[in-house]
């Protein structure tokens, strides 16, 4: 004679699947609370963020671009080896600052750079690697004429 009933088998299952969303829903809250954790010390004493302020250039050869640090730290430049400038692309030789010095939070370096002649009238996507692995991107407008 059988007895009526749920099969073993079945009753494991359902205590797997219980046992696992059980797991889940305990997770969640934890781990977005460690990762949350995580990415604060990160950005605390993390790399200094830079942004391109404004760029310009009267021949399109020349080009000055004002770059502010935004923190969290100060940043040391030792020279023209430490910036890295691209325009569509294309490298632009640094030309200043030639000099060394701290870039203190909330200033801005002027950078300028030589290239071949672009045209100024174009929208031009400008790139700059500064010191400390920082870098900004930067679309620069034509003046209204």
């Amino acid at each position: 004679m059988m007895r009526a009933g749920i099969s073993r088998v079945v009753v494991e299952i359902i205590i797997l699947v219980i046992a696992v969303a059980l797991a889940l829903l305990i997770f969640s809250p934890i781990s977005g609370y460690i990762f949350g954790s995580l990415g604060r010390t990160a950005t605390v004493g993390g790399a200094s963020q830079i942004q391109i302020l404004s760029a310009s250039s009267t021949d399109g050869a020349s080009w000055t671009i004002y770059v502010k640090n935004l923190g969290p730290g100060t940043v040391t430049y030792t020279g023209t080896a430490d910036w890295r400038v691209y325009i569509d692309g294309g490298s632009c030789t640094v030309d200043n600052p030639s000099n060394s010095g701290v870039w203190s939070v909330g200033t801005t370096v002027t950078v300028t750079c030589t290239t071949s002649t672009l045209p100024t009238t174009k929208q031009h996507n400008i790139v700059v690697y500064g010191p400390g692995g920082t870098q900004a991107q930067y679309l620069y407008y034509p003046p209204p004429s």
